[in-house]
């Protein structure tokens, strides 16, 4: 039974293994290292998230007015009511956030760290005026495709 628990070799840890271990040990701090002086560029290039934010509502607006059969202005420029095959869609400021809502349900939200928002149509596009929280003004036209249903 002693001759089966004892190993053959009983050499020991070498030299080399030490030296191959360090080696490996260097690479992992290495790309450690440089995935922090990675993060930080990208941290300060996307640290404006309300920018990004508004892009995105813009382009989620101008895709819904793209075609629409009837489109309203109410609650003195607040709300934008508009009806297009998947039913009438109203984009309001509810609190601090511009929503969208679909047939009078649902709370999407579009915008945060909205002070305030003032729509206004035109016949061909509507124009956002909107007052974010830390008093910065962002307007943008969009067109309006109606098409009579």
């Amino acid at each position: 039974m002693r001759s089966f628990m004892k190993m053959q070799n009983e050499q020991g840890y070498t030299f080399l293994e030490s030296i191959f271990q360090l080696i490996i040990m260097s690479i992992f701090i290495h790309l450690f290292l440089l995935f922090f002086f990675w993060k930080g560029p990208i941290e300060e290039y996307y640290t404006d998230y309300s920018s990004t934010e508004w892009e995105l509502f813009s382009a989620d607006l101008q895709y819904l007015l793209s075609d629409v059969s009837e489109i309203r202005v109410t609650n003195g420029g607040r709300t934008i009511r508009l009806k297009n095959n998947r039913g009438l869609i109203d984009i309001e400021q509810s609190g601090t956030v511009i929503r969208k809502r679909v047939d009078i349900t649902g709370h999407i939200p579009l915008v945060t760290g909205v002070k305030a928002v003032t729509f206004t149509f035109d016949g061909m596009t509507i124009t956002a005026h909107v007052t974010m929280l830390n008093d910065s003004v962002k307007v943008r036209g969009f067109a309006v495709g109606l098409y009579p249903k």
